[in-house]
């Protein structure tokens, strides 16, 4: 058994009777997590994320995207170059973000569900502690009327849009229109209406009005989370002239990069109309979704001045993240996909914490998504609920290591899911059927939605091997392929690794079996007596 492995064993077989809370129980068997007496003495944590952000859509990360306060946020704390999603899509990342489980444990694998009501997640337990909630912006995790938990929920996702706000969603509902019509590539514009308006300035405010009403003896834990730069792309005008262009570099497309790929590449690349967008298309959407990612970066700025501004930066961790990446048109793709490269998986994760956790760049080890619940854990004091998979980075962000995992894992679509269709003509020739058949799985999807193909990945920093329940693997070498551009999976000369890849993953998924069963999710319900 690997030492990652044994970790996990050691840590559930330690915690209390029947495994439901490593922390103390109440009288009578029910365990109990106890509001902190001392809340005032915790840090904050202020946790930004945005949607469809690779980890190259930083300045700092040699992207072409300008993200001065990020870069400055970057370097005022742990920018760890090693971080990976547990998805490619944005609800099964983000359910495996905020409860520190692997999706095929908390359930979630497509974008078709919310997280279960009795999961633990981070908000619980930070409400337990006796932290003032806020939730800013989209949301893609939990059931609507869970927010009811929460002492501050607002932003885009949450206002009905009245007055000029309406006519620019109905400017945005005009653009994402394209995308069905014209292509994936088709929505990007820059808009000349008021950028007060946007999602983006909307969570602004919002997050400025939470960090205001603010009590000063209790420790909050504000999530603003941006819709940005997820399609529709729409950006303000006065981007444009930042990203003129002629200056936008497209990514360099290797001849044949999807033969040796499962059939759903091909299909996808199609049905994106992926191919129809000449440079100018392709650089327009480019530079869009920079413009996008500056936007964000810019209102990201305004928060930290605010906080900084209230005085309460000293005692406050930030982190910022995304749930995955985007195509920006490596393999000749745009947007998004359920398939696992590393244009979707790696995404940026900067912490901060002036006077506690040192500046640093890691580099030099791998982290994986689930990793992040436990690590906040740690740093604020509270102890992990019993069913968290992933491990603390804590001592890594403190400097006491330079490892923390050989390897990191994603999984994405349900067990039963299969993609039936193994060319675009027959997939398409599907989907104009199912327009006028009533209850067609293909009914109500949009042409380029490619039905999902259960799939497993394990990744090291030498090797990424991924498996298809359809029969199709992929295994590339990441020291003489970073860019994934040659399968090596049907190559004799491979046959060892593959191998050992294979018994790795068989092993992850053995191990990593969700420790909760039925007949304890009552138990850990009753553990947040503050959640309602």
């Amino acid at each position: 058994m690997s030492s990652y492995c044994f970790g996990i064993t050691v840590r559930l077989l330690g915690a209390a009777a029947f495994g439901v809370w490593a922390s103390a129980a109440t009288p009578g068997g029910n365990p109990e997590i106890q509001p902190s007496p001392g809340g005032s003495a915790r840090p904050n944590v202020l946790f930004l994320m945005t949607d469809q952000q690779r980890f190259d859509g930083m300045s700092v990360h040699g992207g072409q995207a300008r993200t001065p306060h990020l870069d400055r946020l970057a370097r005022g704390g742990a920018d760890l170059h090693g971080y990976f999603s547990a998805a490619p899509v944005c609800v099964p990342s983000r359910c495996s973000l905020f409860t520190g489980r692997y999706g095929h444990s908390h359930g979630v694998l497509e974008n078709d569900a919310r997280l279960a009501a009795f999961e633990p997640h981070l908000f619980k337990v930070f409400k337990q502690a006796g932290y003032r909630l806020g939730y800013v912006g989209k949301n893609h995790l939990l059931e609507t009327n869970e927010f009811a938990n929460f002492d501050f929920v607002a932003g885009h996702e949450w206002e009905r849009p009245v007055g000029e706000r309406a006519a620019f969603k109905a400017f945005a509902r005009e653009r994402s229109e394209r995308l069905r019509t014209l292509g994936s590539w088709a929505s990007s514009a820059w808009y000349d209406l008021d950028e007060k308006l946007s999602d983006a300035y909307v969570n602004r405010a919002r997050a400025i009005e939470f960090l205001d009403q603010a009590p000063a003896r209790q420790p909050f834990f504000l999530c603003v989370s941006f819709i940005e730069p997820h399609v529709p792309h729409i950006a303000p005008r006065k981007f444009e002239a930042q990203y003129p262009l002629d200056r936008i570099q497209l990514p360099a497309v290797q001849p044949g990069v999807l033969d040796d790929r499962a059939p759903r590449y091909k299909i996808k690349q199609a049905v994106q109309r992926s191919l129809e967008a000449s440079d100018t298309d392709r650089r327009r959407y480019l530079a869009v979704y920079f413009s996008m990612i500056s936007w964000v970066d810019e209102n990201v700025g305004a928060i930290l001045d605010a906080l900084e501004a209230r005085g309460l930066r000293g005692r406050t961790i930030v982190v910022f993240t995304s749930d995955h990446g985007d195509f920006g048109f490596d393999y000749g793709m745009c947007k998004k996909d359920l398939v696992m490269p590393d244009v979707l998986m790696r995404v940026p994760f900067l912490i901060s914490w002036p006077g506690r956790l040192a500046p640093r760049v890691v580099v030099d080890t791998l982290v994986e998504e689930v990793d992040v619940a436990p690590t906040l854990y740690e740093l604020c004091g509270l102890d992990a609920p019993y069913g968290v998979q992933g491990r603390s980075f804590a001592p890594l962000l403190r400097g006491e290591t330079n490892r923390h995992k050989p390897a990191i894992h994603g999984e994405i679509c349900y067990p039963w899911m299969r993609n039936p269709y193994r060319s675009t003509e027959s997939f398409l020739e599907a989907w104009r059927e199912a327009q006028t058949v009533p209850g067609h799985p293909l009914r109500f999807t949009a042409p380029y939605n490619v039905p999902g193909e259960y799939s497993k990945m394990l990744r090291t920093r030498e090797w990424k091997y991924i498996w298809y329940a359809g029969g199709f693997e992929e295994l590339y070498d990441l020291r003489a392929d970073p860019r994934e551009e040659t399968n090596l999976a049907s190559r004799p000369a491979h046959r060892k690794t593959l191998d050992d890849l294979r018994l790795q993953l068989f092993q992850w998924q053995i191990d990593s079996q969700d420790p909760i069963s039925p007949r304890n999710q009552k138990e850990i319900s009753r553990a947040f007596s503050a959640w309602k």
